[in-house]
């Protein structure tokens, strides 16, 4: 392909399709996107690894970072420093030269993409209970919830946030805890998800919000994004099978 971005010179645009059309027409095997939107997901990608010099190869842990507060509006910095850590953490082989704690790969970057835009409800379950769950033990106790609610009520008496928090806590036990042993488990935390989409996010933010998701399908050029309505992120299909 020839100029695939007006803002690269010929020379540019030619590197770009030496170097990752054969990565674009491995991932596209199983891609969720269309041959055009990867294309243009991975050049916002090689565009960020230019920023980084000439002999850059890959993505940084910091701009990812620097992504998910200004772009995808995640303020949590807690959150946002264990999304990029499962992101940068996805399994695949790497070369010599790829460090997980300081690079994110060409891989992982679209991954990150298809967890945003999937319409697959079990696929961005398991990521966000992933975010959560940072000790992989599959569950959530209630130090763990705690923490998580301790951040969505701050006010100056204290006395009213300790109230509202506790609550909170006791609220969402009473939902997840399905077997009332006092954990919230992965797949109690689905079942209830399933029946309660709008619950996927309950312990913080993990995806951007509509708002800005459209706006990073128009940075990215996922335009199927714009095909459902009103709230595409957490939809699946009535039969309970994946959307497509």
């Amino acid at each position: 392909m020839k100029d695939l971005d007006g803002s690269l010179d010929t020379l540019e645009n030619a590197r770009f399709n030496y170097v990752y059309m054969k990565d674009i027409a491995r991932l596209a095997k199983d891609s969720i996107f269309s041959h055009n939107e990867l294309i243009s997901i991975v050049m916002l990608y090689h565009k960020f690894v230019l920023v980084n010099g000439p002999r850059a190869k890959y993505m940084t842990i910091q701009q990812l970072s620097a992504l998910m507060e200004l772009l995808f509006e995640i303020v949590d910095r807690d959150l946002i420093a264990t999304i990029v850590y499962r992101i940068a953490h996805t399994p695949g082989s790497r070369p010599p030269d790829f460090f997980s704690d300081k690079h994110i790969h060409l891989e992982s970057f679209v991954r990150l993409f298809t967890v945003y835009f999937t319409k697959d409800l079990q696929l961005k379950m398991e990521f966000a209970f992933s975010v959560y769950d940072k000790s992989d033990s599959k569950q959530l106790n209630g130090e763990q919830v705690g923490f998580f609610v301790g951040k969505f009520f701050e006010s100056e008496d204290e006395d009213e946030s300790i109230e509202l928090r506790l609550d909170m806590k006791e609220m969402l036990f009473l939902k997840f805890d399905l077997d009332k042993d006092t954990n919230i488990g992965v797949d109690e935390y689905y079942e209830v998800v399933r029946r309660q989409p709008m619950l996927l996010e309950c312990f913080g933010r993990v995806f951007p919000p509509n708002p800005q998701m459209e706006v990073l399908a128009l940075c990215a050029n996922v335009m199927s994004w714009f095909d459902d309505s009103p709230n595409p992120r957490i939809m699946i299909k009535p039969d309970g099978g994946k959307a497509s």
